[in-house]
């Protein structure tokens, strides 16, 4: 199997969580509690507070504390990285305001836009997966814009809930179906800002990106994305030579029938729809976390 990175791990299949969750499962805790032993998070809190307010970006802007802890957290309490993170996004916000707004129209009812979904179930270690079919993208049925908007929010949404905040994402890019009317939308520009967003603003952790029936514009496309990528995404970069490779990754329980799972149903259209109400006038400082 062709990779990019260390030898997978295989997933078991006991212990699988519910994707909404709305408690903290005692291995998490103790998971959050090792990696901020010994840190003084109110004291970087403040200080990050203290960044914030001599900004001109970020100056007046009431944030949240859980938004501020997020940033802090995924950057293992560094206050200047966090502060990166956050004047990123803030730019983010400035330019490409509609990522910070929700669809005005039902896009679960959409086939164009039903390409991307969390899965159902967590891994044992409490990890998301978010599926991305991309074959089912169509931009005579929908614009670029509210794709992308769709792939924000999942994400952002996600953010919200602690669990998630250690736990991390997984991503599955499955190019089945994808073509030349694909091709022509994968604009420098727009290859540039997924890689920021991904790489700049986000403040998710990450397990793995995994590439299903790739294609020429599979390679053409980790061309163009690997020089931007920091090493360390670089390495956790999985290209498979066949679905059913996932099954070194994932429990057959958490994927689709079509991976070599056992999900027949896994567009979580009550949850999207949910997350896209949340997305809804996104305050500049953030929303609180989910619990």
């Amino acid at each position: 199997m062709p990779y990019l990175t260390d030898a997978p791990i295989h997933k078991q299949e006991d212990e699988l969580l519910p994707f909404e969750l709305n408690h903290m499962p005692e291995f998490i805790l103790r998971k959050k509690e090792e990696e901020l032993n010994g840190i003084d998070k109110q004291k970087c809190l403040q200080e990050l507070k203290d960044l914030l307010d001599g900004h001109k970006l970020s100056r007046g802007i009431d944030f949240e504390d859980d938004f501020l802890h997020l940033y802090l957290l995924h950057s293992k309490y560094r206050v200047d990285r966090a502060f990166s993170f956050i004047r990123n996004y803030l730019n983010l916000r400035k330019n490409h305001s509609y990522f910070f707004r929700k669809l005005d129209f039902d896009f679960t009812l959409n086939p164009a836009c039903q390409f991307a979904t969390v899965l159902p179930y967590r891994s044992q270690d409490g990890s998301v997966t978010v599926l991305c079919e991309l074959g089912k993208l169509d931009a005579d049925m929908a614009d670029v814009e509210s794709f992308m908007q769709i792939f924000y929010l999942i994400n952002q949404q996600e953010l919200r809930n602690p669990v998630t905040q250690v736990a991390g994402f997984n991503i599955i890019h499955d190019f089945a179906g994808t073509g030349l009317r694909h091709l022509k939308h994968c604009t420098p520009s727009l290859i540039y800002l997924l890689n920021h967003i991904t790489f700049d603003i986000f403040p998710a952790k990450y397990s793995g990106f995994h590439l299903v029936n790739g294609n020429y514009i599979t390679n053409l496309g980790i061309r163009l994305m690997r020089p931007l990528m920091p090493e360390e995404f670089r390495r956790i970069i999985f290209v498979h030579s066949s679905p059913e490779d996932l099954l070194n990754h994932f429990p057959s329980s958490v994927l689709p029938v079509k991976y070599g799972g056992k999900l027949t149903e896994y567009y979580m259209a009550n949850w999207l729809k949910k997350a896209n109400e949340r997305q809804d006038h996104f305050p500049a400082g953030g929303q609180k976390n989910m619990f």
